[in-house]
Parts: structure tokens; C-alpha cells; sequence
């Protein structure tokens, strides 16, 4: 059965600085390829949806420039405060804002910005809160603004034995599941939500680790 995502959230709290120096460093290389493809410009105003321990904060900084303006939210205290250390060592900091949030309930205006970077986070959220996220996401984006994704795929698993072996743990290890992730149908659920699909692509982690990295755009017309 589903963890619930509170559950999550305390478990990430928790392992915020043996992941910072582990499972972020392995997840690090393919979230700054994905942040070509997000292709952020200076000035523009950016969300980083569970930032975890910020990798790539100084990345979404650099991208838009002094005129620009990056959100970093997390819903795990201790992700955020390693988050922040990072920007300070970084010497980004003064340019982040740093805020604890649940991104079923983002605490930003609608039409706020013009992109959202969310990697290895939407597969934290069961069925009907994945539904509400990508709501939130669709709301706070200014019409013709892009989300980019980073995430497991159910549709790699058949193909993987990565991901074989990740939902037989998932399913027959006690304690597995506080995790929190699974493969989700990405690309499927952002269209749900009313975005328009623009690119796929595929990558690999080390250790066989496939996902896949989403460009959408919410309509120019949209609400």
C-alpha cells in the first residue's frame, strides 16, 4: 500500500544530510542536462518544486541572472537547511528564497512564474496527490510557461531491471515503501493537467538508473 506523503516528508527530513552527499550526487549529473532543456533565460522567475538539497540551485541562479528570481521549496526542513548551505557556499544564497511548502498547496500566486524545475519529486506522491500537484503546477505557471520534469517512468519498467527490482522491493520489503518512489506515467499525467508536451528524453544513472526528463508548456492561452 501508499506511504503517505507525510510520512515521506518526515523520512526525507531525516536522511536530508547522508542524501545531500549520496543519492543527490548520483542524481546531480542528470538534473544539469536537464536544465538545457528547461533552457532558462536571464530575468525569468523560477521554481525549483522540491529542491531537496539544492545541487542545482546555483545552476537555476546562474541561469537567470541578478534580474531573475529562483523559488526553492521543500516540504523536509532538513533539505531545506542543506539546500541553503549549499547556495552559501556557492555564494548564491542572497538570490534564493528558501521556502518550506507542500506542493499540493504551493504558496505562490497563480501565474507567478515563467518555469518550474521538478526532478525526483512527483513520484513521491500517491495517485490522487499526484493530481492535485500537477494542478498547483499548472496554476502557478504564467500562461506559456514551461515545467520541467525529471522522473522514474512506469512505461520503462517492462525494459528495465532497475526498476524490476525497485517495485519487487517496493512491494515485499517492510519499510521500502517510506521512500516514497515509484514509476509514474509522466507524461500522462502532465497532459492530464492541461500541458502541452514539447520534448522526451531518456537518460540513464549510474547502476542501470533510467528516467526521463519532460519539457511542457502550459497554453499561452491557459488559465
Amino acid at each position: 500500500m501508499p506511504v503517505d506523503n507525510e510520512r515521506i516528508q518526515s523520512v526525507y527530513d531525516r536522511i536530508a544530510g547522508a542524501y545531500a552527499r549520496t543519492v543527490a550526487r548520483v542524481e546531480a549529473p542528470s538534473k544539469r542536462r536537464a536544465l538545457s532543456v528547461l533552457d532558462l533565460q536571464a530575468g525569468e522567475r523560477v521554481l525549483s518544486a522540491g529542491c531537496g538539497p539544492g545541487l542545482t540551485l546555483p545552476h537555476l541562479a546562474a541561469r537567470v541572472g541578478a534580474a531573475g528570481s529562483v523559488v526553492a521549496l521543500d516540504a523536509a526542513p532538513g533539505m531545506l537547511a542543506e539546500a541553503r548551505a549549499h547556495c552559501r557556499r556557492h555564494g548564491v544564497a542572497p538570490r534564493v528564497s528558501f521556502v518550506r511548502g507542500d506542493m499540493r498547496r504551493l504558496p505562490l500566486p497563480a501565474a507567478s512564474l515563467d518555469a518550474v524545475f521538478a526532478a525526483d519529486v512527483l513520484e513521491l506522491f500517491g495517485r490522487a496527490d499526484l493530481e492535485t500537484v500537477r494542478a498547483e503546477l499548472f496554476r502557478v505557471l504564467a500562461p506559456g510557461g514551461r515545467l520541467c520534469v525529471v522522473t522514474m517512468d512506469m512505461h520503462d519498467v517492462p525494459e528495465s531491471p532497475f526498476l524490476q527490482a525497485y517495485e519487487w522491493a517496493y512491494q515485499r520489503i517492510p519499510g521500502f515503501a517510506l521512500v516514497g518512489c515509484r514509476p509514474i506515467d509522466a507524461r500522462g499525467h502532465l497532459e492530464a493537467a492541461g500541458f502541452e508536451i514539447e520534448t522526451v528524453e531518456r537518460d540513464s544513472r549510474p547502476g542501470g538508473w533510467p528516467v526521463v526528463t519532460i519539457l511542457a508548456r502550459k497554453p499561452a492561452s491557459g488559465d
